[in-house]
């Protein structure tokens, strides 16, 4: 009952921070969600998403019909294979996703406020290692692969997203 309860209260805080993030661009969670996996993964088949995304296939679905409409992202069938509908990311989308990373304001979100206090108190960010190593052996590997990987990618826009207002000063 305790881990339902706190992993319940992360993920509420985890949403407020990402809808503080979010609303200026009118999308909503899942639309984000679905963006940044698709960027992260690639082009991939709504069920794919669906499952990484922890959301039902028709959640998916309709929210990458919208994501569509706004121009964010296009669904295709492949030649070869017409049962899936596959999502890719468009030009908009990158740079959607660009500037949504970019206005990332860490004193404006209750889960860096949360860390940055355990920071003060052992001097480190907490690592979450065990966190990790339980969902890895419930979702496996592949849960794990993709967060790194977004990690990753969030970092590398920074930096370039720094590089660019160097060069233009």
């Amino acid at each position: 009952m305790k881990i339902m309860q706190m992993s319940k209260a992360l993920w509420r805080a985890i949403e407020e921070d990402i809808e503080v993030l979010i609303s200026p661009y009118g999308i909503n969670l899942n639309e984000y969600h679905i963006m940044v996996l698709v960027n992260d993964i690639g082009k991939s088949s709504v069920s794919k998403i669906a499952n990484l995304g922890f959301m039902h296939i028709s959640t998916a679905f309709n929210f990458s019909k919208k994501l569509q409409q706004k121009g964010y992202v296009r669904l295709l069938k492949e030649k070869h294979d017409k049962r899936n509908t596959y999502i890719i990311l468009t030009q908009d989308g990158q740079n959607l996703l660009l500037d949504i990373v970019s206005s990332y304001n860490p004193d404006k979100m209750k889960i860096n406020k949360g860390i940055s206090s355990l920071k003060e108190v052992y001097g480190i960010y907490p690592e979450f290692l065990d966190l990790e190593a339980m969902i890895r052996l419930i979702y496996g590997e592949d849960l794990k692969k993709i967060a790194n990987h977004s990690l990753q990618n969030v970092r590398e826009a920074l930096l370039e997203q720094e590089n660019l207002c160097g060069k233009n000063q």
